[in-house]
């Protein structure tokens, strides 16, 4: 079974469920993106010829967030679930997860990684959330924390800048890493075909054991009590063209605000030595 959608593709290979990003340049979301998405994570829920998932991106980037530029709104009669109903749509998906993360995962895109069970990058992936260079701090800063840790959360969120994958590779919230993107796919792929060929009752048993462990350990009230985190309605102030560096390609003229947010994540100055 194959199903390309505008935005986001589905299929089904030697019984893995393949979610792609396919929004060029950079994947940005927006309500229409958001259905298709949703929509191929309840099929791949409830495939009976998959056992596992992998979630991967065509082109540069992963994710680069929010769509700045011309948004486009959902499909009559559609209803874009919130994002933390989106969350445990793919936390509950009964089947092992692995989201293959290439480039940049910004703002928003972070929350389609997190609830996967395993999460191979390449060398190049960073996460970044600009949010507080926008004026507003605490969309997504209680699930940084959880799966970055305080430290890290804090810096990238106070920052503004991106957290390379190997620093998360350095403290086990990233599982692999690989040189390239070809690799990080024929591998991420082969990893998720392999635990395919597990007994989907054991791994069903498993991953219920290790989240139930999770919420044991309080990850359920990090979407439970997200209301309280906000002391302020948010209002966003977008990047201005003064903001952005001279050297982001393309040119501001060209790029949508997202796309600023990119080459501002990559310029030199914003790149933290990772031995620091």
């Amino acid at each position: 079974m194959a199903d390309r959608g505008h935005f986001v593709g589905y299929e089904v290979s030697e019984g893995v469920s393949v979610i792609t990003l396919d929004r060029k340049p950079l994947n940005v979301y927006d309500a229409a993106f958001h259905i298709e998405f949703q929509q191929a994570w309840r099929v791949a829920r409830d495939d009976g010829n998959s056992n596992a998932v992998l979630m991967q991106a065509n082109g540069k980037h992963f994710c680069a967030g929010a769509n700045m530029g011309e948004r486009v709104d959902a499909p009559a009669g559609f209803v874009e679930l919130s994002p933390p109903e989106e969350i445990l749509l793919i936390k509950n998906t009964m089947k092992p997860t692995i989201a293959a993360v290439n480039g940049g995962c910004i703002g928003g895109g972070q929350r389609m990684v997190w609830p996967c069970d395993i999460i191979f990058c390449s060398t190049d992936a960073f996460f970044m959330d600009p949010t507080a260079n926008m004026g507003i701090g605490g969309i997504q800063s209680h699930l940084h924390t959880w799966f970055y840790g305080p430290r890290l959360a804090k810096e990238m969120i106070y920052s503004g800048g991106r957290l390379p994958a190997e620093r998360l590779y350095a403290t086990g919230q990233v599982n692999r890493l690989y040189p390239d993107h070809p690799t990080l796919h024929a591998e991420a792929f082969a990893f998720a075909q392999q635990v395919a060929t597990k007994d989907p009752v054991a791994l069903r048993q498993a991953k219920n054991a290790s989240d139930i462990t999770m919420d044991i350990i309080g990850q359920h009230y990090v979407l439970s009590r997200m209301r309280e985190l906000l002391d302020e309605p948010a209002t966003f102030k977008l990047p201005t063209v003064s903001e952005v560096p001279t050297t982001a390609k393309p040119t501001v003229t060209e790029a949508s605000a997202t796309e600023a947010s990119v080459a501002e994540a990559t310029a030199p100055n914003n790149r933290p030595n990772n031995r620091e």
